[in-house]
């Protein structure tokens, strides 16, 4: 009975001594095995045994954690004052190494990141702030992986969030979009103004051209016309001139009311002589007008004694 009793005690004592040592790490944690206060071995995730009320446990965390930096204030190379905020992911690859050679895990690094962005911040000038983010955010991702290599830590992304301008900067910042915008419209505006100016010339050109043609025509035919009766030749060089005159009274209205032209009006002794000159023509060559179609007939004009 005694035996038995024994057997009892003794198999109750190696259930809670093992009990009491075993140790289950959940995954995604390692522990640290400090015996009488002195590190003894790290714990991997699973089941791991240490001896009871002789060694300790501290467990921490190996999983990527976020470190959020609040808006500092930072000077930029040309003297401007920003805030800048900044999102840093890492986690402990070494135990041991962050536990011992690092106070506070957390605070340090925070330091260190503000420490980095300061610095970096004050060798650039505000512009290149925003034009860089990606080469500060490498810069600083490498310099503090270097850094906190013997804190047992990995840095694995850094990333600059927002950079806040003062209001001032922002003020003469939004008011140069605007002019930049007012000027990019003024220029497209006066480029459509352009064009249809150009057109409008182009088209009245062709008018004036046509015009002309037309007055050259009626000339010609009234000219060969006084060859035929030159009886009538009086009258036949007032309808003429008539004629010019009034052709260029109508051309030189019309160029007047558009607003894009500019009017230099003709001298009318300019246009006798015109007429003058372009009738003396057709006298030298009274031939080629026996092949003129369409001939207008003038003998209203004879009057009773008429050819």
């Amino acid at each position: 009975m005694d035996a038995v009793l024994g057997l009892l005690v003794s198999l109750a004592v190696g259930l809670g001594y093992f009990a009491s040592s075993a140790r289950v790490i959940e995954q995604g944690n390692k522990a640290l095995v400090e015996r009488l206060g002195r590190y003894q071995r790290t714990l991997d995730p699973g089941l791991n045994f240490v001896i009871p009320f002789v060694d300790s446990l501290i467990v921490e965390t190996v999983r990527e954690r976020d470190l959020d930096i609040a808006p500092q204030q930072v000077i930029t190379k040309d003297g401007l004052a920003i805030e800048v905020d900044a999102l840093v992911s890492w986690r402990i690859v070494n135990l041991k190494a962050a536990y011992y050679n690092v106070d506070n895990l957390d605070d340090s690094l925070r330091n260190l990141v503000l420490t980095e962005l300061r610095a970096r911040f004050g060798q650039i000038d505000l512009e290149e702030t925003f034009s860089k983010i990606e080469e500060l955010n490498n810069y600083l991702l490498e310099r503090l992986d270097t850094i906190t290599t013997e804190w047992g830590i990995k840095v694995l992304r850094v990333a600059i969030q927002n950079i806040k301008r003062p209001e001032e900067i922002d003020r003469a910042m939004e008011r140069a979009r605007i002019a930049e915008r007012e000027r990019q419209a003024a220029v497209q505006e006066a480029e459509g103004k352009r064009d249809a100016a150009i057109a409008e010339a182009e088209g009245r050109k062709r008018a004036a051209v046509s015009e002309a043609e037309g007055i050259v025509q009626a000339v010609q035919l009234i000219s060969a016309a006084m060859q035929d009766r030159p009886q009538n030749k009086g009258v036949l060089e007032q309808m003429v001139k008539f004629l010019v005159a009034q052709r260029y009274v109508d051309a030189s209205q019309r160029i007047s009311e558009s607003p894009n032209s500019k009017v230099i009006f003709m001298d009318p002794k300019a246009l006798t002589e015109t007429v003058n000159g372009i009738m003396e023509g057709e006298e030298s060559t009274p031939a080629r007008h026996n092949h003129i179609h369409g001939k207008v007939d003038f003998a209203d004009l004879d009057g009773p004694g008429g050819a």
